[in-house]
């Protein structure tokens, strides 16, 4: 099981021309007793960060917006990708294992996922 986070805000420059609603998004797992979100910075950095249930309460008061999307998620995914994904949707389709290239911005992610 796999949950994806979409955010409304961003730092970067391109992603607040080309991007409408959402800016970012995210795969996140779920452990026994935390979150683990596979934070996309750039190409070949991909940070883990780990989250309680406290957390999601305040990044969802603050813009950020969680599905649950099934597949199977492993970590060797994140590894591949950091050579090979050029943007957070990339990066996040190729861990869910979603094939469609007409998937480019986190709007196009959220409306295939609902």
């Amino acid at each position: 099981m796999v949950y994806i986070a979409f955010s409304m805000y961003s730092h970067k420059l391109s992603a607040k021309i080309f991007c409408r609603h959402f800016k970012h998004c995210a795969p996140m797992i779920e452990t026994k007793d935390c979150f683990i979100l596979y934070q996309f910075e750039k190409r070949n950095r991909i940070v883990q960060i780990q989250l309680s249930r406290r957390d999601l309460k305040i990044l969802s008061a603050h813009g950020w917006e969680f599905i649950q999307y099934n597949a199977k998620f492993a970590p060797q995914h994140a590894k591949e990708t950091k050579t090979t994904s050029l943007t957070c949707v990339q990066f996040t389709k190729h861990v869910c294992g979603i094939k469609n290239i007409f998937i480019q911005r986190p709007d196009d992610l959220y409306k295939y996922i609902k």
